[in-house]
């Protein structure tokens, strides 16, 4: 854990120096946030120029940034730690399966690892390790082995996905077939081979990558 450096601190506005570099970090221009975050674009544009001036953004526009960056109102006004890999262009963390479900808990950043994904992705990717054997087999994936997960990738026709159905997270094969959508697994020995996807099922992302490109 780090605290902003001694030239950020020093200027007396240390949220021009964090929000720079979550807006990189995060691949993110003035327009983009403004669009997500709801701070207008000529908001955000003045604090990243009263890098010298002492004078803090209103609470509810520093919560409105951190929540669309992923930090505490206190962790982008400098006032809390923050982690050098929330910093850190092209990592991502680390989740448990528990976590993708609503009923847990959210947790401030919650994580406490994090990974380097080798191929271009999202800000909204996260990587999960593979539990069960269901999706062992040809073209498969082992018992642990770590899969990036990217939400912004759409869910097509044979793309392996992370799906939500009220308090269940699986990980099976999208198949789509003019009868329907279907998940599959990719173990032939695996009891339930296929199964129609919910209607109310919510795909939460797409495999991109797990030591090879998805």
């Amino acid at each position: 854990m780090m605290k902003i450096d001694s030239t950020a601190a020093a200027s007396g506005n240390p949220v021009a120096e964090i929000l720079e570099a979550l807006m990189s970090k995060h691949r993110l221009n003035q327009t983009e946030l403004a669009h997500r975050s709801g701070v207008s674009q000529p908001a955000i544009n003045r604090i990243l120029r009263e890098r010298s001036k002492a004078k803090n953004p209103r609470q509810d526009t520093l919560e409105k940034l951190a929540a669309e960056l992923g930090v505490t109102p206190d962790q982008l006004a400098g006032r809390a730690p923050i982690s050098a890999h929330m910093l850190a262009r092209g990592v991502v963390p680390v989740l448990s399966w528990e976590q993708l479900l609503p009923t847990d808990p959210p947790g401030e950043g919650g994580q406490g690892a994090w990974l380097a994904c080798p191929v271009e992705h999202s800000d909204e990717t996260f990587a999960l390790p593979v539990l069960g054997e269901a999706m062992n087999g040809n073209d498969g994936y082992r018992e642990g082995e770590i899969l990036f997960v990217d939400p912004r990738v759409p869910a097509a026709h044979g793309k392996d996905v992370v799906v939500l159905h009220g308090e269940t997270a699986l990980f099976r094969r999208l198949v789509l077939t003019p009868e329907g959508r279907f998940l599959k697994t990719l173990n032939p020995n695996w009891p339930t081979p296929i199964m129609r996807l919910p209607d109310d099922a919510v795909v939460r992302g797409t495999v991109v990558f797990s030591g090879r490109l998805r």
